[in-house]
């Protein structure tokens, strides 16, 4: 885990690259940052850190004798391409916190739900009474964690596709498969490429670890053979194991061979069905480190949510809105639509990632209109047919809704394509829809 006198190279100047030279300076490295862009402005404690910025140059690599690299660096970049080519060993951030962690890790990742099941986990954690930050993917880097919370019981990560693809000792103590769909196609070409990064979350765990699953073939099929205990997770099967599920309509969790229900799934703050499982997949992670009935049942009616999860952002005229702006594949836009029972005006299309807006249109009948926006508007229009009208950008689709909707639908924006072609990001896609929301409501 060491550079061996030599110099560690973080490739990346994002959050987190920032964090991973924060640690290993801490650990008392010699750490180059490096990245092709523009170098933000460095915390103190990175002040010695060696910065190079601009396009790649072999000078980068002088010295090195491993490299960290981000998420966000793929392995096409000449730098990644140039350290593999040298034989120089390649970690990344989250893979190095996790060797400096003695609390015990636990693990999210799948397609889609990530970070609301990262941040409930760690909120039920929190309710019975742990110090158990969540970070990695979602919000803070794991490094950060462990600087800024040594003294935790357990952290909660979620963990993406690209921070998996340099797994080597990576083991959580817990850890759940939400699901698996296609993603990210545009990195990994493959379907197969893209799961296999996926899995690597998985490939050392043990007999003595946990596995929670809930009902997703792709994912219970990928995971036969991984040795870690099981912990239902299933909204539709029998609860008889340890676990969480559905009982007479509650959700309730099994430990020990004792059963608890926590509370009517009606009651759970968060919108939609696809939601109810993550809820039962957050519950089951935790258990094993802490399965107070009566906490955890309070930490479900406290919980409210994430900005950009079917978050309910008030009142156009008489439609209620939520911004589900997360929503960045059409896996993710049909989950949580579909588990809406009113009927729908949707606002989707940015930046098309492969998805197939025919499966959308098909998989949300309840959808009254849908207004294409961004370079994927027309796409999106086409696949709903009469229902669909390509309105450009959001603001426009706003005023449409505005116009067209009628007392007891709702408005949607759930995008299922990236953000980047008109935005920086979903958060400010996000944003944008929660601002023009409250400015035609004032």
């Amino acid at each position: 885990m060491t550079s061996m006198g030599g110099i560690t190279l973080v490739l990346g100047a994002g959050a987190s690259g920032l964090a991973a030279a924060r640690l290993l300076a801490h650990a008392g490295e010699r750490v180059r940052l490096a990245d092709e862009k523009s170098l933000p402005a460095l915390p103190e404690a990175l002040g010695a850190v060696d910065c190079r910025v601009g396009a790649f140059d072999a000078a980068w690599l002088e010295g090195v004798t491993r490299v960290v690299v981000s998420p966000g660096v793929p392995p096409t970049s000449a730098a990644h391409r140039a350290c593999a080519e040298r034989g120089l060993p390649i970690s990344g951030e989250l893979e190095e916190a996790f060797g400096r962690c003695a609390a015990p890790v636990l693990a999210v990742t799948g397609s889609n739900g990530k970070s609301t099941v990262t941040s409930l986990a760690a909120h039920l954690l929190q309710a019975q009474g742990r110090r158990a930050p969540a970070g990695g993917n979602l919000g803070r880097p794991l490094s950060d964690l462990l600087l800024d919370a040594p003294d935790a019981d357990c952290y909660v990560v979620e963990v993406s596709s690209f921070q998996a693809e340099t797994f080597r000792r990576f083991r959580p103590r817990a850890a759940t498969l939400l699901n698996l769909s296609p993603d990210h196609l545009d990195r990994y070409g493959r379907l197969e490429d893209y799961y296999a990064a996926k899995l690597r979350t998985f490939a050392a765990m043990t007999a003595e670890d946990w596995l929670a699953l809930g009902d997703d073939p792709a994912a219970g099929a990928h995971l036969a053979d991984c040795p870690a205990r099981r912990l239902a997770a299933s909204p539709t099967r029998p609860l008889v194991a340890d676990g969480a599920g559905l009982v007479s309509g509650a959700l309730a969790i099994r430990w020990d061979g004792r059963e608890h229900r926590l509370l009517p799934a009606d009651d759970l703050p968060l919108p939609g069905r696809h939601n109810l499982a993550n809820a039962l997949a957050a519950l089951a992670l935790v258990l094993p480190f802490g399965a107070d009935a009566g906490a955890l049942a309070e930490g479900l009616r406290s919980f409210r949510g994430l900005a950009h999860r079917m978050e309910d952002v008030g009142m156009l005229g008489a439609l209620r809105c939520y911004n589900d702006s997360k929503a960045t594949n059409v896996e993710a836009a049909l989950a949580g639509v579909s588990g809406l029972s009113a009927p729908v005006l949707l606002i989707a299309g940015g930046r098309d990632k492969g998805g197939d807006f025919d499966a959308l249109a098909a998989g949300l009948p309840g959808v009254r209109l849908a207004y294409g926006i961004g370079e994927a508007g027309d796409k999106v229009a086409r696949a709903f047919g009469e229902r669909g009208r390509e309105l450009g950008d959001l603001a426009a689709a706003v005023e449409a809704a505005r116009r067209d909707g009628r007392p007891g639908e709702l408005l949607v924006l759930s995008p299922a394509c990236a953000s980047y072609d008109q935005y920086r990001n979903f958060e400010e896609r996000g944003e944008h829809f929660r601002r023009l929301v409250a400015e035609a409501s004032a």
